[in-house]
């Protein structure tokens, strides 16, 4: 079998990477970033993503961004084989150059800033994503999206922190300051962006953003996410969480009775393919772990999922737990009252039934049931 495309031999970018599918040229892309930590949770929602085209009114590729060394000629196989344009052309060493990266943060966070740039003449709109999201809904139906003014459209996530103490707020907020946002602040998830590539290249968001983290790298430790907040500051097309929704825990839980989510993004460390992990609960739900389990039923690395953690983080789970409930028994662990979630259920809904977000003003999303969804139309 053919490897998979690479820089010599991929599609043309705006094709589908289906040879003799018959589908016309997209102008619209679902981009990816990753490295091989992430490779495999990539592959997860880019094939969910693919898989939804057909059903889709609007066409869009899907591509993930990887350098070469970082991919196996079996995934490039297994992409090629599912319609995914796999893209290794992208100059790293503009961006590792930076050196502000810790942990689980590598060069590929910022990968994202130079997609317009990249994909310039070949797409009009992308929608970047995060690689720990999983996908509930009609992706392509963010494609007829028109944002306006504004370089990009993302779902805001600086107003309602309802999960935090009010020094956490405190200190999230002097953070912002510190960024030179200001009131009232309209930081937004860098996690899911749906990007007008001309308008984004016109004001030279990319440059201007790795510019910032140059410049503000210990105000960066989110570095992507914080230098666009701060070069924009507030200036975007709001979306409702439909489009970008945290997993039932925290700020999510209160959002998602009343929200039918297309995106679920499990933002922080407690990703949906480790089982267990310190900060991650010994009986949590699994269902997103199965989605996981399903999926690679079907690839060439059923094991890896078993891989991804070990008899340590059985103990981090365990440890946790103990500690919550020590927590709980010395009247030192900070979980809300049932009014107190009472209220923030009813924040929550105040704030995204009733604000002015671009995909309620456009028809693509609509109050139904009870419940922020995609329209029907």
């Amino acid at each position: 079998m053919k490897p998979g495309p690479g820089v010599a031999d991929r599609p043309a970018p705006g094709a589908s990477g289906l040879a003799g599918s018959g589908e016309r040229p997209s102008r619209n892309a679902v981009c990816l970033c990753t490295d091989r930590n992430m490779l495999i949770p990539a592959l997860f929602v880019a094939d969910s993503v693919r898989s939804r085209l057909p059903a889709s009114a609007h066409r869009y590729d899907v591509i993930v961004f990887c350098e070469a060394s970082e991919v196996t000629e079996g995934h490039r196989r297994w992409m090629q084989d599912r319609g995914i344009v796999l893209r290794d052309d992208m100059d790293m060493a503009r961006l590792s150059a930076l050196k502000r990266f810790s942990g689980r943060l590598t060069a590929a966070t910022l990968m994202k800033l130079l997609l317009a740039e990249h994909l310039a003449g070949s797409y009009d709109r992308i929608l970047y994503l995060d690689s720990d999201v999983s996908i509930h809904g009609d992706i392509g139906r963010i494609f007829s999206l028109d944002t306006g003014g504004y370089e990009i459209a993302a779902v805001p996530a600086g107003r309602l922190l309802l999960q935090l103490t009010e020094k956490q707020r405190d200190e999230t907020f002097a953070h912002f300051r510190a960024l030179g946002m200001t009131e009232p602040f309209r930081f937004f998830n860098s996690g899911v962006l749906y990007i007008d590539v001309n308008k984004w290249n016109r004001a030279r968001l990319g440059d201007r953003a790795l510019a910032y983290i140059r410049d503000n790298p210990d105000l960066c430790f989110l570095p992507d996410e914080h230098a666009l907040n701060a070069v924009l500051d507030g200036s975007l097309a709001e979306l409702t969480l439909v489009w970008n929704a945290r997993p039932p825990s925290g700020e999510g839980r209160a959002a998602l009775p009343f929200i039918e989510p297309v995106v679920l993004h499990y933002a922080g460390h407690d990703k949906p393919w480790r089982r267990y992990g310190y900060r991650k609960r010994l009986f949590p739900d699994r269902a997103a772990y199965r989605h996981y389990e399903a999926f690679l039923k079907e690839t060439p690395w059923p094991g890896w999922l078993d891989e991804q953690w070990s008899a340590r983080d059985l103990w981090g789970s365990v440890a946790w737990e103990f500690k919550r409930v020590s927590r709980r028994l010395r009247g030192k662990l900070d979980e809300p009252t049932r009014a107190r979630r009472a209220a923030q259920l009813d924040a929550g809904r105040r704030f995204w039934t009733e604000g002015d977000f671009a995909d309620v003003r456009q028809g693509l999303v609509e109050q139904r049931d009870g419940r922020l969804q995609l329209t029907d139309r």
